[in-house]
């Protein structure tokens, strides 16, 4: 089977729109979300009936969250509040009721799904560290966990004997996975990245090949750049794009 895994859209429907192009020529089997899907960006209502018509399955990220209830929006700093907020005030309850209905974890056979850490008492935790990742890896189940969060993608690896690797992956790469190790891997970011590349990532697992495929892609940056100017959301959100920081 072939999966591929979108992360943090953040309401950007040009970089999407692109994702879901490039992965439809690809022999995907079934999408999956590792969170956020609305935040930062200029079209919530929009990227949100995107994600439905595509019959995309995934768990709930801290903006989607932080979208559908007040008592985490002071958690958030200026910018994502403001956005946030924005958010709110341009979704429809349908769409707020599909965000509240999104699930914190999807545990499969071979796989695990969350936004930041595997761990359904503090989900929205950041992996950061190594300390991070090796706590991480205590509370995975499966041999694999897709995630997203940080925006940042990446590989994380450990063996039976508890020996680490990280491997930060910038370009295109495919990776094999081997079966005597547990993985962690960050899916990216659609619509923010924030690895100094300021082309978007999706993830394809191939279960038989036993590998993942990193795809970064380009979009139509300066489009979504107008709409934040010209919907009144911080100029900084549009300006970081450019940049992938």
């Amino acid at each position: 089977m072939r999966i591929t895994f979108v992360s943090d859209i953040h309401s950007n429907i040009e970089a999407f729109s692109v994702a879901l192009d490039l992965i439809k020529m690809k022999n995907i089997d079934k999408i999956m979300s590792c969170g956020d899907i609305v935040g930062y960006g200029p079209d919530p209502e929009e990227t949100i009936n995107l994600f439905k018509e595509n019959s995309i399955v995934g768990v709930r990220g801290n903006h989607d969250a932080g979208a559908v209830g007040d008592s985490i929006l002071y958690e958030f700093n200026e910018y994502a509040r403001l956005a946030l907020l924005y958010t709110k005030r341009n979704i429809s309850k349908a769409s707020e009721n599909f965000l509240k209905s999104l699930p914190i974890k999807i545990e499969e056979n071979d796989y695990t799904i969350f936004h930041g850490f595997p761990n359904p008492k503090n989900p929205f935790k950041y992996i950061l560290s190594e300390l991070d990742v090796v706590e991480a890896f205590s509370y995975l189940k499966t041999p694999i966990g897709f995630y997203g969060h940080t925006h940042v993608p990446c590989v994380c690896r450990i063996s039976n004997e508890n020996v680490l690797e990280v491997i930060n992956i910038q370009e295109q790469m495919k990776y094999k996975l081997d079966k005597n190790y547990k993985y962690l891997i960050n899916v990216g970011s659609v619509g923010q990245p924030r690895d100094g590349n300021p082309k978007g990532t999706f993830v394809i697992f191939d279960s038989d090949e036993c590998s993942v495929e990193f795809v970064r892609f380009e979009y139509n940056i300066e489009k979504v750049y107008n709409k934040i100017i010209e919907r009144n959301l911080p100029a900084y959100l549009g300006e970081r794009l450019f940049t992938g920081f």
